[in-house]
């Protein structure tokens, strides 16, 4: 008899209307949290990605950088010069200026002569203004002269 009450009261209790509303509203704020977090999440990957993208580009520039200083470095005559490289597809212009340095010296406080500043400056815009990245290095005018 005892079991029989018990089964009425369980039947009673999940076949009533106030039990089936309750469900109903605990799926949707069950719901509701989900999509919150969800969007979090996506919105979080969508920065992950942009400061990837932010990140292979600045890299891709550097390298740029890199070897145009390598490439003018390694001019047999070096000589002072500004030459400026119009942008390409990618939208970054170059500018490549050689100076002499006149008053470099070494430990010895001896003058260094022939010596050369080279700086590549890259230039562009990422729509929130102009952005600019310099590098530079010396080099001696004697350095990659033919070996007769």
């Amino acid at each position: 008899m005892k079991i029989h009450a018990f089964k009425s009261i369980c039947q009673g209790r999940f076949t009533s209307k106030g039990v089936r509303g309750m469900t109903i509203m605990e799926v949707l704020l069950a719901l509701a949290v989900f999509s919150i977090a969800a969007m979090a999440l996506v919105g979080t990957l969508n920065q992950i990605a942009m400061v990837s993208n932010d990140s292979e580009r600045l890299l891709e520039i550097e390298q740029s950088l890199e070897s145009l200083i390598d490439e003018y470095g390694k001019m047999p005559q070096i000589r002072e010069l500004d030459e400026q490289i119009k942008p390409g597809a990618d939208g970054v212009a170059f500018r490549v200026l050689i100076q002499q340095v006149k008053d470099l010296q070494n430990q010895e406080g001896r003058f260094l002569q022939n010596t050369f500043r080279i700086q590549a400056t890259a230039r562009w815009d990422e729509g929130t203004g102009p952005i600019e990245i310099q590098a530079e290095t010396y080099r001696y005018a004697g350095a990659f002269l033919p070996v007769n």
